[in-house]
């Protein structure tokens, strides 16, 4: 008399030749460890396939294997999981909705083990990919069937099955699934009595590829009070690409596919889908190959923000190993790969996975970018990276088209980052040099001080000493500030008074130091108000002579938020760009231009006159003329309301010099 086999595993397939060769091998005696022929049978359930199985590829496999064909058959693959349950001869059940997966050479002798342990075991296998991304977003970068060949070609899984963790990814089902909760298996053991106390699959779930009907298995499984998790460590099967529902569908198509289904599960259930999340700690079972270890050890130390508790505490401290990147002939792709790493080693994993995607996008063999998106994929699920991470993951984003020379992508991504973080100083600044490349405000400084050479300073704003640090002898410079809170060295002789620039020009503080010469340069960088602004501007005037430059920092706006007469943003100008509006209104006496430096722009003032009182005799209707004028009304055409004038030498030097501020030999090397 023929002995019963122990374990039974119930296959579907449909029209997945290709992938049916390489899932039922991984199924046979000639692949699968610890556990004999007559052990187990495999039935297969042909699920309708437009071509029968090839029944000489099946006869070939080592080991038991039935073929059950339903034709016709529903688009659900219920009936055909319920058909091969009713076919199954084992004390030991287990299905695979999936026949597309490649199943690891433990898989069966572990399963056999792991529904032993308890009366009412239930038996998972974590889900996961061939390929180094979720494969939704894998086709979008090119991967297909030949890559994917190639890739299993590259490990020869066939004589080692544990090599497929070396060229796999978790999938959505099973992010970080050893310390968090999963939502399905595509390999789930259990007694024969628990499959039919369960009453198999349900049928009602009708769509093609059952929707959520895996979901709704493995819930009822672990809602019986005294069901047990297995999860099993070191096992796994590996979704091949087949025209599959939803796997292979593109991100967005899976968003609409999950819409869909849960309305149906809605349906069958009277209430919406939600996870379980069981009651007891599983149990772990088995080996943990070298090649999975990887990935374990990511989800330990920085797991993915699904609204669990962190597997290691809130207060566990971990900073991941660094490894040295391969180096890369294309420049930006190097600066794309150490990005990447940097993200990842901060534990930013959802933006080291947003760029490791673009680097594969565009350099799809990179290989540290592979090996960062093998650990990282499962982050940033179809929707998109958590809320709270949405802010560090368009950051990165922005930085790495950067780094690509996509300005506008760039810009976009660092404006979607300030959706979900309105004060984002990274993303202001980087905005504001994408819009004004070119040398800094600080260059600029130093720059014109060397072609001005200008025997007095007065540098109204001090705050750490930045610009006054730039001031060389043997010019005397002059720090106005209240609360001065130097922190570099100066190195021309320097006086700071700590007080407010008002009480500096009423105590007519600069006589004595400028010893009746006239101002040579004034700085204003203070309170990023207009009229206080403007007030400084007056002050500073009054001291200069006919050859004097004043200059006003602040004075090109990013945005509404940041010119804010209220600062609500650590990056800040103020309203100040509306001194430049007053100027040219009130004083058309004088030349003004702005050069479009980052940060914010920085306007100069030539044509002084020191004996002028249109400012100070107009101050109240000046300021009360500009102080609402909203930044949209200068918006549309900045350039000529604030008279901006390109980041370059050539063009400021040539507009000093028809001023006569410097003449061709000063200028000279500059």
């Amino acid at each position: 008399m023929e002995r019963a086999p122990i374990l039974s595993v119930i296959v579907v397939m449909y029209n997945m030749a290709r992938e049916a060769r390489r899932t039922l091998y991984s199924l046979s005696t000639d692949y699968q460890m610890h556990i004999a022929a007559d052990e187990y049978e495999v039935i297969v359930v042909d699920n309708g396939s437009d071509t029968p199985l090839d029944a000489a590829m099946i006869a070939e496999l080592a080991g038991n294997f039935r073929v059950i064909r339903i034709d016709p058959a529903p688009p659900s693959p219920a009936l055909a999981l319920n058909r091969g349950l009713a076919a199954a001869r084992g004390e030991i059940v287990g299905l695979m909705i999936d026949g597309a997966r490649i199943a690891t050479p433990g898989l069966l002798h572990f399963a056999r083990h792991g529904a032993q342990l308890y009366d009412n075991a239930v038996v998972a296998t974590l889900g996961w990919y061939v390929g180094h991304d979720l494969q939704g977003w894998a086709i979008t970068s090119g991967y297909d069937r030949a890559r994917e060949d190639a890739l299993l070609d590259s490990v020869d899984w066939a004589a080692d099955g544990y090599r497929l963790f070396d060229v796999g990814t978790m999938d959505e089902s099973s992010i970080d699934g050893w310390f968090q909760p999963i939502t399905e298996s595509n390999a789930l053991f259990m007694r024969r009595a628990s499959w039919e106390l369960l009453g198999g699959v349900d049928e009602r779930f009708r769509v093609p590829g059952g929707g959520l009907m895996n979901l709704d298995t493995f819930r009822r499984a672990l809602d019986r009070p005294d069901a047990e998790l297995v999860i099993l460590l070191g096992e796994a099967t590996f979704h091949q690409l087949h025209d599959g529902v939803n796997t292979n569908a593109s991100p967005e198509r899976q968003v609409e596919n999950w819409l869909s289904w849960a309305g149906e599960y809605a349906t069958i259930r009277g209430e919406p889908y939600h996870a379980v999340r069981p009651t007891r700690p599983p149990t772990y079972l088995g080996t943990l190959p070298q090649s999975a270890f990887a990935r374990m050890a990511r989800a330990a130390l920085h797991p993915a923000t699904r609204g669990f508790a962190p597997p290691l505490g809130d207060d566990y401290d971990a900073v991941l190993y660094a490894r040295t990147a391969a180096s890369s002939g294309d420049a930006a792709v190097a600066g794309l790969v150490e990005l990447a790493g940097n993200e990842f080693r901060h534990g930013r994993i959802e933006a080291s996975c947003g760029v490791a995607r673009l680097i594969h996008e565009r350099a799809p063999d990179q290989r540290d970018a592979l090996r960062i998106l093998s650990l990282v994929a499962s982050s940033v699920p179809v929707g998109g990276p958590p809320g709270s991470k949405r802010a560090e993951y368009h950051l990165a984003l922005a930085e790495a088209y950067r780094i690509l020379g996509e300005d506008a992508f760039a810009t976009s991504n660092f404006r979607t980052a300030l959706t979900h973080a309105p004060d984002l100083p990274q993303a202001h600044v980087a905005l504001s040099a994408l819009r004004m490349p070119g040398d800094g405000y600080l260059t600029w400084l130093e720059r014109l001080y060397d072609a001005l050479a200008p025997e007095t300073v007065i540098d109204v704003g001090v705050f750490q000493g930045a610009s006054l640090a730039l001031v060389r002898p043997p010019t005397v410079a002059i720090g106005i500030d209240p609360n001065p809170t130097v922190v570099f060295p100066l190195k021309a002789q320097t006086h700071i008074f700590a007080e407010t620039s008002d009480e500096f020009f009423e105590q007519g503080r600069a006589k004595g130091l400028l010893a009746g010469r006239p101002l040579s340069v004034g700085f204003i960088d203070g309170l990023h108000l207009y009229e206080q602004a403007l007030r400084d501007f007056i002050g500073l005037e009054a001291l200069c002579g006919p050859h004097s430059v004043l200059m006003l920092h602040d004075t090109v706006p990013l945005d509404e938020p940041t010119q804010a007469r209220t600062r609500e943003t650590v990056f800040h100008t103020g309203d100040v760009w509306k001194v430049v509006l007053c100027l040219k209104h009130y004083r058309p006496d004088l030349d003004v231009f702005t050069i479009a430096t980052a940060p914010t722009g920085l306007t100069l003032v030539t044509g002084l006159d020191p004996a002028s009182r249109v400012l100070r005799d107009n101050f109240d209707e000046a300021v009360a003329r500009f102080v609402d004028t909203p930044f949209s009304a200068i918006e549309p055409d900045l350039q000529t309301a604030l008279e901006i004038v390109p980041n370059d030498w050539d063009v400021v030097r040539s507009r000093l010099e028809q001023q006569g501020v410097i003449s061709m030999r000063d200028s000279r090397g500059f």
